[in-house]
């Protein structure tokens, strides 16, 4: 009976993973600190990593349309996956839940397996939203902010050589 139940788990494992790599996605979003439309959650499904989104417009326009963006986060570093311009009506201090339908999943696991990668990130930004005046806000967040990595002391906490 053991034998059976082993034999029943590595098929299974095997029928789930493919041949070569077993591609597990890990989904979040990020918000960027000047954004006026914030996502507060996300749903997915079984064809999509996000299949919709909660978002609140913290802003002081009402919101015509939001671009989102999908990256696929590897070991060989990051990639656009998917972007997509949704239309929205969203006014000041309003919530509202929005289907989007991005990041398919077998999509995302066949770019991972092509990259011989094991695992990925997957992750949801905004990168601009319209209003209805026709203003837009557009992230400069990402190219132009400064990266803080956790694990290195800043450079003024280094200890100094010679002295």
């Amino acid at each position: 009976m053991r034998q059976r139940v082993g034999a029943f788990l590595i098929l299974l494992a095997a029928w789930n993973c493919g041949t070569a790599f077993c591609q597990q996605l890990a989904f979040t979003s990020r918000t960027y600190i000047q954004s006026p439309v914030v996502i507060t959650s996300v749903e997915g499904s079984k064809e999509f990593g996000f299949d919709s989104v909660i978002l609140r417009n913290d802003g002081p326009g009402a919101i015509s349309a939001v671009h989102f963006q999908i990256t696929l986060r590897t070991g060989d570093g990051d990639e656009i996956a998917d972007e997509r311009r949704v239309a929205v009506s969203l006014d000041p201090r309003d919530t509202k839940r929005v289907v989007v339908g991005l990041a398919q999943i077998e999509g995302l696991k066949q770019q991972a397996k092509s990259r011989k990668q094991e695992s990925a990130l997957v992750i949801l930004t905004i990168e601009s939203i319209e209003f209805q005046d026709g203003g837009e806000w557009k992230q400069t967040e990402r190219d132009g902010g400064i990266t803080i990595d956790p694990v290195a002391a800043p450079r003024e906490l280094e200890p100094k050589h010679g002295k």
